[in-house]
C-alpha cells in the first residue's frame, strides 16, 4: 500500500541524488575520481600552452608560415596518437592475460566466502601487515549456536566501506545483497570493440529470477574525430545494464505514492503513482530511463572504475577497511576532474522534471 502523502509533501528525490553524488568531496570509506583508464598512464592531464603573440592561449595572430609549421606539428601529433593506441591495445592484452593467471585465486576466494572451501590452518596464517581492528579481533564460538559458514555479507560489507555506494544501497537493497555470492570482470577480447562487464552473481532469492546480474561499459580505444589526438587515453564512453525479472511486488527501484487532492464540498480524490525510488538497483537500468536519471553518467562512470579497478581485485581490503588509506591519499584533484567530466557528459542526457512526470511500470 502506498503512503498517504499530499503533493507539497511528494519526496524531491531525483534532483537531490543527481547534485549530491556527482561533486562528492572523498572522505574515509569512498573511492573517487576514476572515470578514465585503467592506469595512471591513461589520465593524461589537458596542458594549455601560452604561444608568443596569442590572445588566451590560442596561435592567433601568427605569421602565416608559422601557423603552417604548427599544423604540420599537430599531423605529427596525430601520428603519435596512432602509436600510443597501439601501447594501450597492447596493454590491454595485457591485462586481459593478467587477468585469466588473476582467476584461479578470485574462484578460490569465491569458493571460501560461500563456504564451498574451508582454507587449511597454514591458509589461515597472516602475520605481515596486520593492522589492528577486525583482523585482531578474535572471539570465541558461543555454546549451543550453530557455526558460521563462509564469510556472511562479505560484498555487503566491503561495498558500505565506499562512500559513493555506501550512499546508494538503501536499506531494501541491503537485504538483497545478502544474497549476492560474487562479482567478476570480463573483458572484451582483443579484436572486438573495447569493453569490459562487471557480473554479480546472486543465490536464489525471493526479489528477482534473474542469477546474474551484468553492467557493461563501452570505451574508445583510439583516436577519432571527437579527440584526435587521445589526450585522455581511453575512456568510458557508454554503459548498458541488463532487465531486472523482479518478482511480484518486490521491485525496490520503485515506490507507490497516494497523493490526496482536496476538491469541492469537502470531497478528497486520492491519485496513485508509481515513481522511480533510489537504490542501488537503479545501477542497472539505461541511462535515460526514469531509474537511471536518478544515478547520473558521472557517478554511473565512476562505479564502473571503482569495481574494475578496485572492488573486484581486492575485495578484502574494503571488508576489513585497510584499503580505504592506501587508495585515498591523492584522490581529492583526481576527484574534481572526474566529476567535472561526468557533469559535461550528463549534461547532455535527458533529466526528470518531477516524480510524478517519471511515473512508468515496473
Amino acid at each position: 500500500e502506498g503512503d498517504d502523502l499530499t503533493e507539497e509533501d511528494a519526496p524531491q528525490e531525483p534532483e537531490e541524488s543527481q547534485e549530491s553524488e556527482e561533486a562528492q568531496e572523498p572522505e574515509e570509506g569512498a573511492i573517487s575520481g576514476v572515470v578514465e583508464g585503467p592506469t595512471p598512464e591513461a589520465r593524461v592531464s589537458e596542458v594549455s600552452v601560452e604561444a608568443a603573440g596569442s590572445v588566451g592561449g590560442r596561435a592567433q595572430g601568427l605569421p602565416h608560415v608559422v601557423k603552417r609549421r604548427i599544423n604540420a606539428l599537430k599531423n605529427l601529433q596525430a601520428e603519435y596518437a596512432q602509436i600510443e593506441a597501439q601501447y594501450y591495445k597492447d596493454l590491454y592484452s595485457l591485462e586481459r592475460k593478467y587477468a585469466a593467471l588473476y582467476q584461479p585465486l578470485f574462484d578460490k576466494r569465491s569458493d571460501i566466502i560461500n563456504a564451498i572451501y574451508e582454507p587449511t590452518e597454514d591458509e589461515c596464517q597472516w602475520e605481515v601487515g596486520v593492522q589492528k581492528g577486525v583482523c585482531e579481533e578474535t572471539e570465541s564460538e558461543p555454546e549451543g549456536k550453530p557455526p558460521v559458514n563462509g564469510i556472511p555479507h562479505f560484498w555487503l560489507t566491503a561495498f558500505k566501506n565506499i562512500k559513493i555506494l555506501r550512499k546508494l544501497i538503501q536499506e531494501n537493497d541491503e537485504l538483497i545483497l545478502a544474497h549476492l555470492k560474487d562479482v567478476k570482470i570480463k573483458f572484451s577480447g582483443v579484436e572486438e570493440p573495447k569493453s569490459f562487464t562487471i557480473e554479480f552473481v546472486f543465490k536464489s532469492n525471493e526479489y528477482f529470477f534473474n542469477e546474474v546480474l551484468t553492467k557493461t561499459y563501452h570505451m574508445r580505444s583510439q583516436p577519432d574525430d571527437s579527440d584526435p589526438f587521445f589526450s585522455r587515453g581511453p575512456e568510458i564512453i557508454s554503459s548498458s545494464g541488463c532487465k531486472i525479472y523482479w518478482k511480484q511486488g518486490k521491485n525496490v527501484t520503485m515506490k507507490i505514492l497516494n497523493l490526496q487532492q482536496c476538491e469541492g464540498h469537502g470531497s478528497v480524490v486520492s491519485t496513485i503513482y508509481e515513481v522511480p525510488s533510489y537504490s542501488f538497483f537503479i545501477y542497472f537500468y539505461p541511462p535515460d530511463s526514469p531509474q537511471g536519471r536518478l544515478l547520473g553518467v558521472a557517478v554511473d562512470y565512476e562505479l564502473g572504475c571503482i569495481f574494475r579497478d578496485f572492488l573486484v581485485p581486492k575485495p578484502v581490503l574494503f571488508f576489513t577497511k585497510e584499503a580505504i588509506e592506501c587508495y585515498y591519499e591523492d584522490s581529492d584533484e583526481e576527484s574534481q576532474e572526474s566529476a567535472k567530466r561526468g557533469k559535461e557528459k550528463q549534461d547532455q542526457q535527458p533529466k526528470a522534471n518531477s516524480y510524478e512526470a517519471e511515473a512508468t511500470q515496473t
